[in-house]
């Protein structure tokens, strides 16, 4: 039996992990009863997917496939869709959200992280605010980090298996980081750190030459796969003349129904229509010119100088009002920094030598971080803070794989002293943590604030 799913597996705070990650992003989901930020184009785009009338997007088409199939499943129409607020097809978008939290305690775990330390780093993610809002909204980023993060985890099962098991658990890492890419294609980082696990494993393996060659075409063709297969799917529901057409070249027009250009004797193949569409994507992308008011820049991220305002409710005759914000824990996201600066210093200076699995998880987690976050620096377009998150996963990642070297007894005076003050430590995180989280929640679920509530939230200038 696979060893992930062995009921052995499923510790006690794994499960108070996962009831926790569900109560904090399901609670009151319904509300607020309007079009948060960005909803009102994804929530667009699988309403087209029901009436079949072609749109646009610069992205893939697999998360909004999933949505526009999840508001078929819980019974809403097109016209439901794009003429509502369709508010319960924030679901799907939150369980992505609630699974991100224990498929990260399995990579730790994975990792050689203790179960201590393995907590501490997915309920970082559990109480972090800023992937809280984005997983309460009809919006494509919890699914996106929920697929590249449980691809690299499958692919660290498949390390521990052997005969079909293996085949099994690297079938999925390829499905799952094809799903990434088929989202967003900043999720072909999640392919690419497959890759890169893989063929640094290769020394390890004592697989036959044909085995691996098996993997490595798994590991290229079903990623491309689902690719292909989810614009596929695309073309098949989008019919009809939309929105989208301006977009496109003439003769894909004339493919549409109802489109003042429409020619029944046209045929385009399902390849070319393929390749005009990511050509236009791609160009798009390039040339994207809009600005907002809450864009960032990539040096920002960090430190989360630049939150976004996702919505504003209206005043009450107290003159209080409810606001959502995307604004990430900052105990998490700047205590994260230190940790990391922290114990890097500490291990140099005391010439601490980690174990040789902590220097692998700590490189694996090193050059992810730096892949979802350096292709960023040359991008000309507006950018916003959630563009950070795989980097930000990955920094807790290191952070956490670090400390769980460095507090452990066996390096000499340095262990005497984890041993005598690492529970107090661990436990005034874990309560920072918490309290910064409950703390900033008010802006999470928009909450109410008086004008000097809200203020008291602005911690930096920025934030306004």
């Amino acid at each position: 039996m696979l060893s992930f799913i062995h009921p052995k597996r499923w510790r006690p705070e794994l499960i108070l992990l996962l009831a926790g990650a569900a109560i904090t992003r399901l609670w009151s989901l319904l509300q607020p009863n309007a079009v948060v930020f960005d909803e009102v184009y994804f929530k667009a785009f699988a309403g087209h997917y029901l009436d079949g009338h072609y749109f646009f997007d610069i992205h893939p088409p697999l998360a909004k496939l999933l949505l526009a199939g999840w508001a078929h499943v819980v019974g809403l129409s097109s016209s439901d869709v794009l003429n509502s607020t369709a508010a319960t097809m924030r679901f799907l978008p939150a369980i992505a959200g609630v699974l991100i939290v224990p498929v990260f305690w399995g990579i730790l775990r994975r990792l050689g992280a203790t179960r201590p330390f393995a907590f501490l780093g997915a309920a970082a993610l559990l109480l972090d605010n800023a992937l809280l809002v984005e997983s309460r909204f009809i919006l494509m980023d919890s699914m996106l980090l929920l697929f590249g993060l449980s691809a690299f985890y499958f692919y660290l099962v498949g390390r521990e298996q052997r005969g079909n098991w293996r085949w099994l658990a690297v079938a999925a890492a390829a499905i799952l980081a094809g799903a990434a890419m088929s989202t967003k294609w900043t999720g072909l980082t999640a392919l690419a750190l497959v890759g890169l696990l893989w063929l640094g494993d290769w020394r390890g393996r004592k697989f036959s030459l044909g085995r691996n060659l098996g993997e490595l075409a798994v590991l290229l063709i079903i990623p491309l796969a689902v690719y292909v297969s989810a614009f596929w799917v695309h073309f098949q529901l989008l019919p009809h003349s939309g929105d989208g057409d301006a977009f496109m070249s003439t003769t894909f027009q004339e493919t549409l129904v109802d489109s003042p250009t429409y020619n029944p004797q046209t045929k385009l193949s399902f390849w070319g229509k393929f390749g005009e569409l990511n050509s236009v994507m791609y160009r798009s992308n390039q040339t994207l010119t809009a600005t907002h008011p809450y864009g960032s820049r990539w040096y920002t991220w960090p430190l989360e100088l630049r939150p976004i305002y996702y919505w504003a409710g209206d005043v009450d005759g107290q003159a209080n009002q409810g606001n959502i914000y995307l604004l990430g824990n900052p105990i998490v996201w700047w205590g994260t920094l230190i940790a990391v600066a922290v114990g890097a210093g500490y291990a140099w200076l005391r010439r601490i030598k980690l174990r040789p699995a902590t220097v692998g998880a700590l490189a694996a987690a090193g050059v992810a971080y730096l892949m979802n976050f350096l292709p960023f620096v040359g991008v000309p377009r507006v950018m916003f803070l959630y563009h950070y998150f795989f980097s930000f996963i990955f920094s807790v990642m290191f952070a956490v794989m670090l400390w769980n070297d460095l507090a452990t007894p066996r390096h000499g005076d340095h262990g005497q002293f984890a041993t005598a003050n690492r529970k107090w430590i661990y436990g005034g995180v874990l309560a920072a943590v918490l309290l910064g989280f409950l703390f900033f929640a008010p802006l999470s679920y928009g909450t109410p604030l008086s004008p000097a509530g809200l203020a008291a939230h602005m911690w930096l200038p920025s934030w306004r």
